[in-house]
């Protein structure tokens, strides 16, 4: 689980869960990537916030409407990032899709379990993962992500339990080869008690390092690992602290590939999962 180092003299030494750009991945297909999550703890239990754009690299195109939050019964969500499906051009159709993959099982698996559901996740995936390989040519498989040392995709859930929060997650590495390689070590799992990225945070505080008087900001600063109390943190302040950061990554480092739009959740221990808009404020039910 690597983490960013405190960025000096300004403390903005949040710890921060690093994961690598969710999107979707083909071969023959569209690459579509671009994602930034936010998640902070707050007085009565956390907020989490997804910008909401697929890129296309391949055609150099985007689209701001992808929901990357996915609830989890009463007390739990999921996000995902990097290589999370893949797209079939001929069928135009997402021929996996590590959401729907997890979703599905989750409806029918009681998170609470603990261990008996994360085992019998990785179970699932590498079992859907092998059957989309399987049911198409060799050469159709997707090349082994060597960059990320064969990373395809990572799962992390948020559980509020009790008056703790955890994160736990899984990590998908595929290898190609004629008997593909799938890997999934056991979930990693950990007590947030700090505001954690995952997806583009490296850049985020990399930009943040260069820009030590925007770094500095009370609104931003406030959120630093030395400051930060998520027991006099509001749902507005988490709110408007990712709105920041999504306004920064978008604007100011458009490579990254994030919208400026975005969805949040809060997970409470008085309401369970809720949708919630831009100021923080319930959403209505639909």
């Amino acid at each position: 689980m690597a983490q960013i180092l405190p960025i000096r003299p300004l403390l903005l030494s949040v710890l921060m869960m690093l994961a690598v750009v969710g999107g979707i991945y083909a071969q023959t297909n569209e690459s579509l990537r671009g994602t930034l999550i936010v998640a902070v703890p707050v007085s009565d239990g956390l907020v989490t916030c997804a910008d909401k754009r697929l890129f296309n690299i391949d055609a150099g195109t985007f689209k701001d409407d992808s929901i990357k939050i996915r609830r989890v019964g009463e007390n739990a969500l999921f996000v995902a990032t990097n290589t999370v499906g893949f797209y079939d051009r001929k069928k135009k159709a997402v021929a996996f899709d590590a959401f729907k993959v997890t979703a599905d099982y989750a409806a029918k698996n009681d998170i609470n379990s603990g261990k008996p559901f994360f085992e019998g996740l990785r179970k699932e995936i590498a079992d859907q993962l092998r059957s989309y390989l399987y049911a198409r040519p060799y050469a159709e498989w997707p090349e082994t992500d060597k960059p990320n040392q064969g990373l395809l995709f990572n799962l992390v859930f948020y559980t509020l339990d009790g008056e703790t929060v955890h994160s736990h997650t899984l990590k998908v590495f595929y290898e190609k080869a004629q008997t593909p390689k799938i890997t999934i070590p056991s979930r990693f799992t950990e007590v947030v008690q700090f505001p954690k990225l995952s997806g583009k945070g490296r850049d985020v505080i990399g930009y943040l390092a260069q820009h030590p008087s925007l770094a500095a900001q009370p609104a931003i600063l406030r959120f630093d690992e030395s400051y930060f109390n998520s027991h006099t943190t509001t749902v507005r302040d988490a709110v408007d602290f990712s709105r920041k950061l999504f306004l920064i990554t978008n604007t100011a480092i458009p490579q990254a590939r994030v919208s400026a739009t975005f969805d949040c959740a809060y997970v409470s221990r008085q309401l369970g999962f809720q949708w919630i808009d831009g100021f923080g404020r319930l959403r209505p039910a639909a």
